[in-house]
C-alpha cells in the first residue's frame, strides 16, 4: 500500500473509555477510527447496521459460520458480525487500529498486522470480504494479487465493498472539490485507485466464479455515487 496512505491511517487511534458503554456507541467510535468521519460528521448508526445486514446476507454468513476481513480496521465490521455469532478473523496494515481491534474482538481466531498480499492462508474461512480498503492499494497487480491471497482464504464467497468506480473518477474529484476547498493540496500523494467492473468479472472467469455487483445499500453516505459493491461465488 501506498506509504502516504499508511502513515494517515496509523494516525488514527481510540481509547479505552470510548470503547465502553452500549454496543451501538461502540461500533460508532469503531467507524469513527475507520475514517467514516471524514465528511459531514459521519453517518447514522442504521447505515451501518443496514450495510451489515447486506453483507451477512451476501456472504451466507449465519450463526457459527466464520468470516474473514482483509483491512479490517479498528474491527467495526467484524465486531457487528461476531455479536451475530459469527467467528470473525481479520488483517490491516495499520498497528493503531489492530489493536483497537484486539480490544473489542478477544475471542477473534486472528488478528494481524500486515501488508494484505502477505497474509497467512493457512486458516480458512467459510468467506471473506474487504470493505473500503480496495481503493488505496497502489495498482491493480497488487489488487489481483490480494484477491487471489482471499480466494485460498476462502471456502466459500469473496465480497468487495465501496470500489471506486473508475467510470465515476471525474465525477468523484469535482464533488470533493467542491465540498473541500484546499482538497488538491489537502490530499496530495493521497490518490485512490478506481476500478471497472471488467478487473473482477477478468479475475472471476480465471478462477471459474460467479460474479454479481450489487447496488451499494448506504443511504446518507456521500461517497454511495462514487463507488460499487462485487461478490464472486464458487460454481
Amino acid at each position: 500500500m501506498k506509504d502516504q496512505w499508511r502513515a494517515v491511517w496509523n494516525r488514527r487511534t481510540s481509547s479505552n473509555d470510548r470503547l465502553t458503554g452500549s454496543w451501538q456507541d461502540v461500533l460508532l467510535e469503531l467507524k469513527r477510527a475507520n475514517g467514516y468521519d471524514v465528511m459531514e460528521g459521519g453517518l447514522p448508526l442504521e447505515t451501518f447496521v443496514g450495510q451489515d445486514a447486506q453483507m451477512r446476507r451476501l456472504l451466507h454468513l449465519a450463526p457459527g459460520k466464520s468470516v474473514f476481513e482483509v483491512g479490517c480496521g479498528a474491527g467495526a465490521n467484524l465486531y457487528l458480525m461476531a455479536r451475530a455469532g459469527i467467528a470473525v478473523g481479520g488483517t490491516d496494515y495499520a498497528a493503531s487500529l489492530v489493536d483497537i481491534a484486539q480490544k473489542v474482538l478477544p475471542d477473534a481466531l486472528e488478528l494481524s498486522c500486515g501488508e494484505a498480499d502477505l497474509m497467512s492462508a493457512a486458516q480458512t474461512y467459510d468467506a471473506v470480504f474487504s470493505a473500503g480498503v480496495f481503493s488505496y492499494f497502489a495498482d491493480t497487480d497488487y489488487a489481483h494479487h490480494v484477491l487471489t491471497r482471499m480466494l485460498e482464504k476462502s471456502r466459500g464467497a469473496l465480497g468487495l465493498l465501496e470500489l471506486h468506480d473508475v467510470e465515476r473518477e471525474d465525477a468523484y474529484h469535482a464533488f470533493r472539490r467542491a465540498s473541500i476547498p484546499d482538497y488538491d493540496e489537502r490530499y496530495r500523494g493521497l490518490d485512490k485507485l478506481f476500478y471497472s467492473r471488467a478487473f473482477f468479472e477478468d479475475f472471476a472467469r480465471q478462477h471459474d466464479l460467479t460474479v454479481t455487483f450489487p447496488t451499494v445499500d448506504m443511504p446518507g453516505y456521500w461517497n454511495t455515487p462514487f463507488i460499487f459493491n462485487c461478490f464472486m461465488y464458487r460454481k
